[in-house]
């Protein structure tokens, strides 16, 4: 097997690809975060579906510990 065509990087130039990869990924979160605390609009539905989901992840994990309302 011939590998003259292939070169491996060294572990800092993949870590520094990673680190930018990051700050990419964070920077546009914080863009995307800013946004819609800017707009009055977007931040109420936004903040209520936040609710609604933290609700029911609530409501699924009472029930996979087997607690279940009574039925009359």
């Amino acid at each position: 097997m011939d590998s003259s065509g292939v070169s491996l990087a060294t572990l800092d130039i993949l870590i520094a690809g990673i680190k930018s990869a990051v700050a990419w990924i964070f920077g546009l979160f914080s863009t995307v975060v800013n946004t819609i605390a800017s707009n009055d609009l977007l931040l109420y539905p936004v903040l209520l579906t936040m609710v609604i989901a933290a609700i029911s992840l609530v409501v699924v994990i009472i029930k996979k510990f087997g607690l279940r309302p009574r039925r009359s």
